[in-house]
């Protein structure tokens, strides 16, 4: 399929969005405004046109590797911890980039004097990283209530310092503009990035995107000590009983992918409340519930994506029309949202939680019989989970 890597690095922003939501003591689009900046100082650059798509990938995923922060920090201190760039440097493999690039994400937090984590300086930080750096650096700084004058000055002063004199001039000669500083508002920098980007498509099967949200997957899977390999075990489940069905590669691929990005929406949820040992509160489990509908939100921006936003949204329905966000009924989900559904209920049952230790695979397809009994769950799709994996 043609497909549109613009849409999906959107499709990354939501997510990052997500982790900061969860991690950071202010909600912001920091991702989104460091990768706007970015982009700006690449025009100046003169950077070809997938040039430039790959520093606005690299710069709105700079902060990836913080999705293992547990607990409410600020954006400074995320800033000063070199775990997230060694985290964010393996996570980031995965995406597919027009072009191989080493380091980007590691390095991102280097000064050009050399007193950065790893001590790298001047041309041993790669350009990219050299970018993202002022970038973030600016946006760190970056308050509309805030003189503009005051703020760049905090800039010039590390000339030879964080940056160079050459990349401080040309994010100078961006700020000229009041375009500029218009589009960094929150109402306006996901426009700004939409329309600004230069448009990249690619052609892949959907095998091959499979190994691309992998990514997202284990990204997903780490957010938590006791989901370690639930996206990952749940994939394997689907492609065992995909197999079982006899379904068409395409469409096995398909919930493959649904499976690699079904709680994508966790991203949004406080592991304070995942990680909870005891009972929820009312307003947690509203909280951990709206994790589906954030699914949706981040997927649905994908062309070509729209039977596995729904696989991967409708994980939690249940066919008697009591299950979330949307309460669909058995006539309303399909063969694939209902095997999916079981198949996740079949895959936490068998994990760790924080208030339960793992069920046996008897004691978990009880749960399961109950629940289809009940008109919950698929009944002919409960029986083969327990012939399959018995």
């Amino acid at each position: 399929m043609n497909f549109s890597l613009n849409q999906f690095l959107i499709s990354v922003s939501f997510v990052l969005d997500f982790i900061e939501i969860d991690i950071l003591d202010d909600v912001t689009n920091h991702g989104k405004r460091v990768g706007y900046v970015a982009l700006k100082i690449g025009e100046k650059l003169d950077l070809s046109k997938d040039e430039k798509f790959n520093l606005l990938a690299f710069a709105i995923m700079h902060d990836i590797g913080g999705v293992k922060n547990k607990g409410k920090v600020s954006k400074k201190e995320m800033e000063k911890a070199k775990e997230h760039c060694v985290i964010g440097e393996e996570n980031i493999r995965k995406f597919p980039f027009t072009s191989e690039y080493d380091n980007v994400i590691l390095y991102h937090h280097e000064n050009y004097d050399g007193s950065g984590f790893f001590k790298k300086a001047k041309d041993e930080i790669p350009l990219y990283s050299q970018i993202i750096s002022i970038a973030d650096s600016f946006e760190l700084l970056y308050n509309p209530e805030k003189s503009r004058k005051e703020m760049l000055s905090k800039i010039k002063e590390q000339k030879n310092k964080m940056f160079s004199e050459k990349m401080i001039k040309k994010f100078l000669e961006i700020t000229q503009n009041e375009s500029f500083w218009l589009n960094l508002k929150d109402q306006f920098i996901l426009s700004a990035i939409k329309t600004e980007s230069p448009q990249v498509d690619r052609n892949y099967t959907f095998s091959e995107l499979h190994e691309i949200t992998s990514l997202f997957s284990d990204i997903i899977d780490s957010k938590s000590k006791f989901t370690n390999y639930h996206s990952t075990k749940l994939s394997r489940n689907v492609e065992i009983m995909s197999d079982y069905y006899n379904f068409k590669k395409e469409k096995s691929d398909k919930l493959l992918i649904a499976a690699d990005l079904h709680d994508i929406g966790k991203m949004a949820i406080s592991n304070s409340i995942l990680d909870k040992p005891g009972d929820l509160t009312k307003k947690e489990y509203r909280t951990v519930k709206a994790h589906t509908f954030y699914t949706r939100k981040a997927l649905e921006t994908i062309d070509g994506f729209e039977e596995i936003t729904e696989w991967a949204s409708n994980h939690h329905e249940r066919n008697d029309g009591s299950g979330y966000p949307y309460g669909l009924t058995k006539k309303e989900l399909d063969f694939p949202s209902q095997m999916l559904a079981v198949l996740d209920v079949y895959q936490a049952l068998r994990e760790n939680r924080p208030y339960r230790d793992p069920m046996s695979h008897t004691e978990a397809v009880k749960i399961l019989e109950k629940m289809s009994t009940n008109n919950k769950l698929n009944k002919r799709i409960v029986d083969d989970v327990d012939k399959l994996f018995k």
